[in-house]
Formats: structure tokens, sequence, C-alpha cells
């Protein structure tokens, strides 16, 4: 049989991951499409942030199988040219403190080999207005500039994945309706992007399809995203009777 010319973004089977004796994740089973927008949703400690970082290929899995573009990422983490193809935003912002947002965006840039690295950093500066900020050391920013910077790192390369957990926290209005704006562009390119969020009017609004986490389990699959009022009620259904509508991903 000849093999798919297209592999999906996250091909991912019977994901396992235990810190120690602690079990976080339980044999979970998920595919992520082209294009699309996948929230993972679930209260604290129900597994999101481990299953983001293990579906980036930062963390390894425990047990299980996962593809990133096809590539076997299980048990070794992804190869350099397909981090290239991945954007990430954590907790951290991962730049550097000592130099400023440009040169951040600048080393980046040289990182993963970016076209006309000039233009792309001032761009990437301009989407998520940061020219004010761009030549002051990264140390004396605010939180929410910060955020901004990381998620401009993130983006520089044009990512066809791409990760990000609690991504609006701590921005201001602009730098939310910028973040929008970036993931449409995003989305509207072929990007696909799994995000973690609390704020289920930001799902609503962005994501076509989620998933709900409880005990390191996938509870239920809500496809496509329907308007914050059901969606607010089909989450608090899943968290609070444990739900099983999750659809068989095979």
């Amino acid at each position: 049989m000849e093999s798919d010319p297209t592999p999906r973004p996250i091909h991912a089977r019977a994901l396992c991951k235990s810190f120690g004796l602690q079990r976080i994740l339980r044999r979970l089973d998920l595919d992520v499409e082209a294009g699309e927008c996948l929230a993972l949703l679930g209260a604290n400690g129900a597994g999101k942030t481990t299953l983001l970082r293990l579906l980036a290929g930062i963390t390894r899995p425990s047990s299980g199988d996962l593809e990133i573009f096809g590539v076997s990422c299980s048990p070794d983490r992804p190869p350099s040219e397909l981090s290239a193809r991945i954007g990430f935003v954590g907790h951290e912002p991962l730049v550097y403190r000592d130099l400023t947002p440009r040169q951040n965006l600048d080393f980046f840039a040289r990182l993963y080999a970016v076209e006309d690295r000039e233009t792309r950093v001032t761009q990437a500066l301009e989407r998520f207005a940061l020219e004010r900020w761009q030549s002051r050391d990264v140390r004396a920013l605010s939180r929410g500039t910060l955020q901004r910077l990381a998620l401009a790192r993130a983006t520089l390369h044009d990512p066809q994945l791409l990760f990000l957990d609690e991504a609006f926290t701590g921005l201001d209005a602009v730098g939310q309706e910028r973040l929008r704006e970036e993931l449409r562009a995003a989305a509207a390119r072929g990007c696909s992007i799994v995000l973690v969020s609390h704020d289920l009017g930001e799902v609503a609004d962005l994501a076509t399809r989620a998933v709900v986490l409880r005990g390191g389990r996938l509870i239920d699959e809500i496809s496509p995203v329907p308007d914050l009022p059901e969606l607010t009620a089909r989450y608090r259904a899943a968290i609070e009777e444990g739900a099983t509508h999750v659809v068989d991903p095979s």
C-alpha cells in the first residue's frame, strides 16, 4: 500500500505520560487535520499542557505512537527539520532576555533560515505592535509586551503547526486583536493550530473543533464548535457528568 502523500499534521495513538508514579495522560487517541483550529479544554490538572507539549514534540510520551507530518516522533524527539515547521508558545516566552526584541527575532529568523530576514523581522514586529519596544532590553518589557514577543517569535517562520498555551493571557485589547488576526491568517494559509484555553469565548470565536480532557482522558469531542452558550453547556456537562462522546479518530 502506498503511503499517504499528505499525512496529517498530527496522528497520535494510545499516548500515555507519567511523571514517576503519577499518571498524567492515559491512552489518548487524537488526530489534527490540516488547517483546523483544535482547542484542548478541561479543568486545571486535566493534562492539557502535558498533551500540548507531547503533540509539539517537546516532551516525550511514556508510551504510545506519535507522528508529526507523517514522521514518527516516539520515542525520539522530532528531527530539527521538522521542528522548523512548528511554532510553540507556552508559559515561558522562550526568548533571550539580554537581547532586544529585534535582536531576538533576528536570531530566530537565522535559526529557521527565514528568507529576506530583515523584512520578515520588521513585519513580525509590526504585526504584534512591537515597534515601540524593538530596541529596548527584553528585561524591561511588561508581561503583556513579552507575550507579544513570544507570539512574534513563534509565528515568524510561518509554521505549518502552531501550539498555543493560554496565549491570550496578559495581552491587552490591542494584543488580543492582533493575535486573533494572526490566527485567522495562519488558518487561512493552511496552518493547523492547537490551543489550550480557559476562555470559552475565544474558543467559540476561533476553534473549529474542541476536545475535553478529564483525569488525563479525552471524554468529549465537540465538532463543529457551536456558539458560546451551547459550547458552555456542553463543556459543563462533560466536566460534571463525564460525558463520553469522543468519535473514534480512525
